[in-house]
């Protein structure tokens, strides 16, 4: 379980990111978190949240989007809230490094996607695409079920694969949630 003040770093994508507000501090109404995010990371693929709102700050940098179709640049002091089940894509298309603070209403268990998703990565259990097995990723998908879907594949696929393959995963022995190294936390 993440806990406030803790941070945590990617190898592969050489950012990282400071839990500022957990699902337990808040009572499961927000998760909010400092990001620093390389120039040119692709950051997520297109998706949206069905029952959270996210929102993004721009402290350093520039934070490029695709919202609703649409490409956007938000510059340092500016910020935007994309509504549940609006399709978004984050990236750094600038040159420095985007310093971000973002924000999921209600905070769910995404804590616990990034987390696992950050500990694979330091553990060096990501392919190239930095994707995991695609049985943990199921384990993971089962954990945070309906959280998050992309852009892509049906929605009943990715539902099948959470719900059917993600909890066969678990009972394979894979976690649905990897709690992130304690010997990799480093304070910015």
């Amino acid at each position: 379980m993440a806990k406030t003040n803790q941070i945590i770093e990617s190898k592969t994508y050489g950012d990282k990111a400071k839990f500022l507000i957990t699902a337990a501090d808040s009572k499961g109404e927000v998760l909010r978190v400092q990001a620093w995010i390389k120039p040119g990371a692709e950051g997520p693929p297109e998706h949206y949240h069905p029952v959270q709102s996210e929102s993004f700050e721009v402290i350093k940098g520039q934070l490029n989007m695709i919202y609703e179709g649409k490409e956007m640049v938000l510059l340092p002091g500016e910020k935007i809230t994309v509504a549940p089940n609006t399709l978004h894509k984050w990236y750094n298309a600038g040159s420095e490094e985007l310093e971000i603070i973002g924000e999921l209403r209600p905070a769910l268990k995404t804590e616990y996607f990034l987390e696992s998703m950050y500990a694979l990565d330091q553990l060096g259990k990501l392919d190239k695409k930095g994707l995991p097995n695609p049985l943990q990723f199921a384990a993971i998908l089962n954990e945070c079920y309906g959280e998050l879907f992309v852009l892509g594949p049906p929605i009943f696929i990715q539902k099948f694969m959470a719900k059917v393959m993600g909890r066969l995963a678990k009972i394979m022995g894979f976690k649905g949630h990897v709690p992130f190294p304690t010997y990799s936390t480093t304070n910015k």
